[in-house]
């Protein structure tokens, strides 16, 4: 099932709320697609049905997916932008004088008093999508952690190949060729290091092995950890390994080690690219998903967590914020991070 709403705000910026005939919730004008009919097309009869008025409705300001009261099953909610009603227009709106009123304009802030957090969270963020103009996206009334994420850091979309390796605990084999070496790098509270680059990806510190390493995935994630983030770690422990089979070569390995954060230094340009990382700390558990790793990155996960509580870190807390490490660096104890 599919349910259109409208945004419609008065000239003080309160939003039109409506009541059920029954003298229920207030909410957004709502209602059903009607059978034959667009969406838009029925968001401009709800709104009309809710004031005696003909919108001018816009796009959509949010999509969303909820659960719709029967066991199991889901629906999607579009919210449309009905823009401003005219000051003329306010008085002509049906129902506003009558009492008590079944149409009314409620301030923002009182809109969570009035109508619940629920539908609350749905004006509010079709109020915000329309001052950023652009389309929100929400999960039973608020956008998943990951978009929040991408959006607030600027993290692009994109299709990431790691999503096809497979991971294996063991030891590397001796005839496969180690190409790189990435660290979970744990701060005392339990989230860890990604860094964003200028282009919008995110992803573990670490890289590729120089030949002077000679098959060190250590040596190298000590290293690349220091030049892509200015951080210092406690010696890596090995994880595993993921098992990549590039298009016209030979499998290769992918190591992946974990370490506690001992020191970090103000953002510098990484000797290898130039570029000057953005350095967040995020709860491991959205680590797989905002790096574009796939389902398959579970066993991963679960070995760097337990790695974390061998290192002696916190616990991870899967509600954890997301922060950005400080751009001049952190002075002191790792604890202050």
């Amino acid at each position: 099932m599919t349910t259109v709403s409208a945004l419609v705000t008065d000239p003080s910026g309160g939003v039109l709320l409506v009541r059920a005939p029954d003298g229920g919730r207030w909410a957004l004008p709502s209602g059903p697609v009607l059978p034959g009919a667009a969406p838009r097309e029925s968001c401009v009869r709800c709104v009309t049905a809710a004031t005696g008025l003909v919108p001018k409705l816009g796009a959509p300001l949010v999509t969303g997916w909820y659960g719709d009261g029967r066991a199991g099953a889901r629906a999607t909610r579009l919210v449309f932008d009905g823009g401003r009603i005219s000051a003329s227009a306010v008085p002509r709106v049906r129902g506003l004088r009558a009492v008590p009123p079944e149409v009314r304009f409620v301030p923002p802030a009182e809109l969570p008093s009035v109508a619940g957090a629920a539908e609350a969270s749905v004006a509010e963020a079709a109020l915000a999508a329309r001052a950023g103009g652009r389309t929100a996206y929400l999960e039973d009334g608020r956008p998943p952690r990951v978009l929040e994420l991408m959006t607030t850091y600027g993290i692009v979309p994109w299709v990431h190949s790691g999503s096809a390796w497979v991971w294996h605990p063991e030891p590397v084999p001796t005839e496969v060729p180690i190409r790189q070496s990435w660290v979970w790098v744990f701060a005392p509270d339990g989230r860890v290091v990604l860094y964003v680059d200028t282009a919008g990806h995110i992803g573990l510190p670490g890289g590729t092995l120089e030949p002077f390493e000679h098959r060190d995935p250590v040596a190298a994630a000590v290293r690349e950890v220091r030049e892509e983030t200015q951080i210092s770690i406690t010696p890596p422990r090995y994880l595993g390994y993921l098992l990549d089979h590039p298009p016209g070569g030979g499998p290769v390995a992918r190591v992946r080690m974990a370490a506690a954060i001992t020191a970090v230094g103000p953002v510098a340009p990484d000797p290898a690219t130039g570029t000057v990382h953005r350095r967040l700390l995020v709860p491991p558990q959205l680590i797989a998903e905002v790096c574009g790793w796939g389902p398959g990155a579970d066993a991963q996960t679960a070995a760097a967590i337990r790695a974390g509580r061998a290192l002696g870190v916190a616990e991870p807390d899967p509600e954890a914020p997301v922060t950005e490490l400080p751009a001049g660096g952190v002075s002191g104890q790792p604890a202050s991070i």
